[in-house]
């Protein structure tokens, strides 16, 4: 089972989810900010100004297999 928890920046997403971790035995937590951060560390910085992570392919293509 995916549960999806959608939502703007701030709205409690992140809180829903460790309250539903916590209740389903055996579930992990997929964020895929996790991987904004690591190209936000890795790619130069003339790249982070021109783009927003959401249109980097690479990230995309993590998320949407």
């Amino acid at each position: 089972m995916i549960i999806w928890i959608n939502g703007a920046f701030g709205s409690g997403k992140s809180t829903v989810a460790e309250a539903i971790h916590r209740n389903i035995p055996r579930s992990f937590i997929y964020d895929p900010e996790q991987l904004r951060y690591f190209f936000w560390h890795v790619f130069p910085d003339e790249r982070k100004r021109k783009e927003n992570f959401q249109h980097i392919k690479m990230w995309r293509k993590a998320n949407n297999p």
